[in-house]
């Protein structure tokens, strides 16, 4: 979604100079020194002769000059340790048929670096695949994703938990290329200090990412402090702007905060969720491609299918689990209680892939 929003904006504000005068050109040297003094009179030291204009400074830029910001330059959240985000955009256009449209996304984050951790959500409204909700929460190599009301959880040693092509961490992609004017300093916004800027669609060229602007008026702060925008407000005019790609005339709404910068914030587990990866199924040190859903356990080792054999048969028992018959050597067998788990082994190129099912009896 983010590459729909992304746009190549520019902005030209040119303010014409005054032409300074030129100032009189100083004399090359002094006059001469008489070589004596007149009869009766001492000998006085020669004063050179003083130009008759200073020349002038070199036109400095105007205050409007050095007071714009392309907002690429404060967009870079990746330098915060911890913040929240609430991402709002609404849309209302009518089509070629007549048709009103309309539609509104809500997108809120709370992300934590170290210890890493992000929870986002995401409600829509509208037609089609534009309504709906979305909750994730990742802790480490953790994920438990709501759908439908229900929890699922899953484990991954190999999830990027920052990285990919994510929006909501790199949410002001978005206006990269965007330049505001400086309106006044010093406001405190979302519990920061500011600096204010205002743009329009003179600033954004004819296109936005989604659709032709053809009017636009919007307000950006940017903190003092941190060197990033903190909240980011437009309104746009023209076509082509409803996210589901409709290209009727109609209007879009955009607003972003960000808040809760650099503070202590707790992400938890969904209450009464328990992690993919059980905590009594143990995994060979150095495992690769590490993953758990539902149930089933897998990953990759350089070690052999006998030498696995050798670790399941060791560490099972210390888990409380007891080994039963197994019909092949590629297949383990253990219960616990009332659950069972089915331990499948295959060796193929130097290593060895290990799946594991876990189930109630």
């Amino acid at each position: 979604m983010r590459n729909r929003f992304i746009a190549a904006l520019s902005i030209v504000l040119c303010l014409a100079l005054a032409a300074c005068g030129g100032a009189s050109k100083a004399p090359t040297s002094a006059p001469a020194a008489p070589t004596s003094a007149p009869a009766g009179q001492q000998a006085s030291t020669p004063v050179p002769a003083r130009p008759t204009s200073t020349p002038l400074p070199a036109a400095q830029p105007t205050a409007a000059q050095e007071e714009e910001l392309e907002f690429g330059e404060a967009s870079d959240l990746s330098k915060l340790n911890s913040y929240r985000t609430h991402y709002t955009l609404t849309w209302d256009v009518t089509n070629k048929d007549g048709q009103k449209e309309s539609g509104s996304w809500d997108m809120r984050e709370e992300l934590v670096r170290e210890p890493p951790a992000r929870h986002t959500t995401w409600t829509g409204t509208g037609t089609g695949s534009q309504g709906g909700t979305f909750e994730i929460i990742q802790i480490g190599q953790d994920t438990y994703v709501k759908s439908d009301n229900e929890w699922m959880a899953m484990t991954s040693a190999d999830q990027t938990l920052f990285g990919g092509d994510e929006y909501m961490s790199d949410p002001f992609g978005a206006i990269s290329g965007e330049r505001g004017k400086l309106v006044k300093r010093g406001e405190m916004v979302n519990g920061v200090s500011c600096d204010h800027y205002t743009f329009d669609e003179s600033t954004l060229g004819s296109s936005v990412g989604m659709g032709a602007v053809s009017k636009a008026k919007g307000d950006t702060w940017v903190s003092t402090e941190f060197k990033v925008v903190v909240k980011y407000i437009v309104h746009y005019e023209g076509s082509g702007l409803a996210i589901s790609g409709s290209d009727g005339e109609g209007t879009m709404d955009m607003t972003f905060d960000v808040t809760d910068i650099n503070k202590p914030i707790s992400i938890l587990p969904p209450a009464g969720v328990k992690p993919a990866m059980p905590d009594d199924i143990p995994v060979i040190d150095g495992a690769t491609e590490l993953s758990a859903m539902s149930g089933v356990v897998s990953f990759k080792t350089t070690k052999s299918v006998d030498e696995v054999t050798a670790f399941y048969a060791a560490q099972m028992p210390l888990k409380g689990w007891s080994e039963g018959e197994s019909p092949t050597p590629e297949m383990m067998s253990f219960t616990k209680g009332g659950r069972t788990a089915q331990i499948m082994l295959s060796e193929e190129d130097g290593k060895t892939t290990v799946v594991i099912f876990t189930a109630e009896q």
